[in-house]
């Protein structure tokens, strides 16, 4: 069962995983695939789910979102490529939050496990496809958004009641931005 998992999961293993017990609730409609769903492929049994999800909490307010298009790290364009476009944004927020004194190993992580949502964001311009990935801002213990002036140092720990806790004491050494110095 995961704890919490950013959409994606990115990291393909990085969700935080726990124990627990799950309380199933459906409901049988009969005769629901037909009248519902259109059936993909060659038989009526070539459908996709749709369900609907229950509250989750918390819920989040305020975003820092990058955007990734369909054009690799080479420069090579892959038309309509829904996927590398969402690589892009995940690489892009990387990037980004590395200035903030993260590792880029660390940022990866977090993406894997924090509340982000990814989104296809436009397939319409064809040839391009843009994927967008959204950031809680409240996860983070100083403020990520962009501003003018000099990029904070790195992260400290910061006790705010209303997001969510775990049992880091703030004793661990942080991460020096190499940015900082410049």
């Amino acid at each position: 069962m995961h704890f919490s998992q950013g959409d994606g999961e990115v990291s393909f293993c990085g969700a935080i995983e726990m124990s627990g017990f799950l309380e199933l609730k459906c409901e049988i409609i009969r005769c629901g695939m037909k009248e519902y769903l259109t059936p993909m492929g060659p038989t009526p049994l070539h459908v996709n789910p749709i369900f609907e999800i229950g509250p989750v909490e918390p819920r989040f307010s305020e975003w820092l979102v990058f955007e990734g298009i369909r054009v690799d790290e080479s420069g090579r364009q892959h038309f309509l490529d829904a996927s590398v476009a969402y690589k892009r944004a995940v690489l892009n927020a990387i990037d980004y939050l590395s200035k903030f004194g993260y590792s880029k190993e660390q940022a990866y992580l977090l993406l894997s496990c924090c509340p982000c949502e990814g989104r296809i964001s436009g397939i319409v311009d064809s040839p391009n496809a843009v994927a967008t990935l959204a950031i809680p801002t409240a996860i983070f213990d100083q403020d990520i958004r962009p501003k003018a002036g000099k990029v904070p140092i790195g992260p400290r720990v910061v006790r705010k009641p209303d997001v969510l806790r775990c049992s880091y004491d703030g004793n661990l050494p942080t991460t020096k931005n190499p940015a900082a110095s410049m």
